[in-house]
């Protein structure tokens, strides 16, 4: 092992030989990040000291994100984010972090930093409803403290007359955090997520007044939320791994070690005012991982566990609600760790642009090659003509009747002559009457939905409905009509306020879905979508119109209709079929519809 101190300064940069683990991971980061640094880091003079990168609040800075908290969830559009943060603290960095001793500290002022403000700016992509890249880069441009007044002639220490590691009247820039994260899983619901972050720090940052840490850095997450009623919990916790620092003596119980860390937080968000407003509260805050003679003790030391609590407040604004802006304030818990103030505020103001998919499809290439014919002998035992190989029936010979004349197959009894195979036709003495109306079965119908009305004067055959005088009526339902794969309905299905609550006046144009379906087997699987207008946030509208297509598909087999037969989905603001700039144009886009998105064709007879 190998040790450097800065004589004048007293930091200490310490080398070692580092385990496979580590040696394996900040290589990973070094690469990616060598280029970059590069360009961006500042250029300081080779003989000034690191120091290290001493705010402890990691924005992330996506559109769902709290001030201190990472979120696996994601948009299910693509878009692209940006955001710009504003923070303020007090006192991050006190001189009894750095130092013990009682004369010292008497001699000097209570912080060496003293006021910070601090502007974070983020911006990134979120795609595919699980991916985000982003990129955060803080900037310091004001800063108040001092060094400790630790006397003439003192080299162990930091800030002597003849030197200072911290220059308030500068601007600091710091690390850049550059974030990869995924979301690995997902209940259907959306209610519960779990994510994996990959961020690695670039060395961007000023090295000499506790901008940056003067060396690449990394930090692996998991990040996970679950959502009970309006109540979201979230939680990350990851390991941070960080070049070594030291200020005096740590391991001699008067300074300051700095090495990798594991990092934590808790918190709980909740809406209001259908989405537009969110509050919540964070506990975050860390902990040393390496212990040794150079850093001393780290793990849930005093020193070394930084832990902070904050509320926070946002709002959403502009068109579509593509802005937010919001609020946080909080301190340090129990402790007089590093990087934690007693006063913390911090102001965010953030948009969103989604990024329009593209429906175009490449041309299909025709990869289909005619059959040929074997040039050598092959063999025909039925002596149709059709080799064995490609003869659907190699002892039946063909007829060359029916569908398909040339499969090798003779076609099949029909004893009434109506096109249908007797082993298929349901009624192989009746003809099928060709109607158009289940002419697949083989069997002539009077009144194929059921409702008493003959389908010779059914205005709508296959929907069970009422008499009435009018002919273009007779036999239709009152609230729904039939179009192609659409089940119209001719009233909205209503909801008490803000709930999925199924009012009664509603349920006469359910009860017609239901026997709609009881009418048609045929009808494989309904959707049932959920839609809302684009008042309140995106989150809470999803939630919404979920829940209240799963109650309308809870009715349908309560009264009667098999689930397997039925799928819900909310689709929150995402498909809006009006303007919703207009009162008319929202009360539109509020709505739930009925798709058929499996149905058999009962006009062609199937082999079984």
């Amino acid at each position: 092992m190998s040790e450097e101190q800065d004589k004048v300064s007293g930091f200490r940069r310490t080398r070692r030989p580092r385990s496979p683990r580590k040696a394996r991971v900040l290589a990973g980061v070094t690469v990616a990040s060598v280029g970059l640094a590069a360009l961006l880091a500042p250029g300081e003079a080779k003989a000034q000291q690191k120091t290290f990168h001493l705010d402890r609040l990691e924005i992330p800075g996506a559109p769902e994100d709290g001030i201190a908290l990472f979120r696996p969830t994601t948009s299910q559009r693509n878009l692209v984010y940006g955001q710009l943060g504003i923070g303020y603290s007090l006192r991050p960095l006190k001189t009894r972090n750095i130092t013990s001793d009682t004369s010292v500290l008497a001699r000097s002022r209570t912080s060496v930093i003293q006021d910070q403000l601090t502007i974070y700016g983020s911006a990134g992509f979120q795609l595919l409803d699980r991916v985000t890249l982003g990129l955060t880069f803080p900037f310091t441009p004001w800063q108040t403290g001092g060094n400790p007044d630790y006397g003439t002639g003192n080299v162990t220490g930091v800030g002597q007359t003849r030197t200072t590691y911290v220059n308030p009247d500068g601007p600091t820039a710091s690390d850049l955090r550059i974030d990869l994260r995924g979301t690995v899983l997902r209940s259907d619901d959306r209610k519960t997520a779990l994510g994996a972050q990959v961020s690695v720090f670039a060395p961007t940052g000023t090295t000499s007044n506790l901008g940056g840490d003067g060396g690449a850095g990394a930090l692996l997450m998991v990040t996970a939320e679950h959502t009970i009623k309006w109540i979201t919990l979230v939680a990350n916790t990851g390991v941070q791994f960080r070049p070594r620092r030291a200020i005096n003596d740590p391991n001699g119980g008067s300074g300051l070690g700095i090495g990798d860390e594991w990092r934590w937080g808790i918190g709980a968000f909740v809406p209001l005012k259908d989405g537009k407003y969110r509050v919540g509260g964070t506990i975050f805050g860390q902990t040393g991982i390496e212990s040794d003679s150079i850093i001393g003790k780290t793990f849930f030391t005093k020193q070394n566990t930084p832990l902070e609590w904050q509320l926070e407040g946002r709002m959403r604004f502009g068109p579509a609600d593509h802005w937010w802006v919001g609020a946080g304030a909080g301190s340090r818990l129990f402790v007089n760790a590093y990087g934690a103030p007693d006063f913390r505020v911090v102001g965010i103001l953030g948009a969103y642009v989604p990024i329009l998919d593209s429906d175009a499809k490449s041309p299909e290439r025709k990869a289909e090659m005619r059959a040929r014919w074997r040039q050598e002998r092959m063999s025909d035992r039925d002596n149709d003509g059709i080799p064995d190989d490609i003869d659907a029936c190699p002892d039946e010979p063909e007829d060359h009747q029916g569908g398909d004349p040339n499969d090798g197959c003779p076609m099949p009894p029909d004893r009434d002559g109506d096109g249908i195979p007797d082993q298929y036709d349901k009624c192989p003495d009746k003809p099928e009457d060709k109607d158009g109306i289940d002419d697949g079965d083989g069997c002539p119908e009077d009144d194929a939905d059921q409702d008493g009305v003959p389908d010779a004067v059914d205005a709508c055959p296959k929907e069970p409905g009422q008499k009435s005088s009018d002919p273009k009526k007779n036999g239709c339902p009152s609230f729904i009509k039939v179009e192609g794969n659409v089940v119209r309905i001719l009233q909205q299905v209503h909801f008490a306020t803000a709930s999925t609550t199924i009012l009664p006046e509603s349920f006469p144009m359910l009860q017609e879905i239901s026997n709609l379906l009881k009418a048609n087997p045929a009808i494989k699987r309904m959707s049932i979508e959920g839609h809302t207008d684009n008042r309140g946030a995106a989150e809470l509208n999803k939630t919404l119109s979920q829940g209240r297509a799963n109650s309308v598909m809870n009715w349908l087999v309560q009264h009667g209709i098999e689930p397997a037969r039925l799928e819900a989905h909310g689709y929150g603001l995402e498909r809006p079929i009006e303007d919703n700039s207009t009162e008319d144009g929202r009360a539109k886009n509020r709505r739930v519809e009925f798709k058929i998105v499996e149905e058999e064709d009962t006009n062609t007879f199937k082999k079984k």
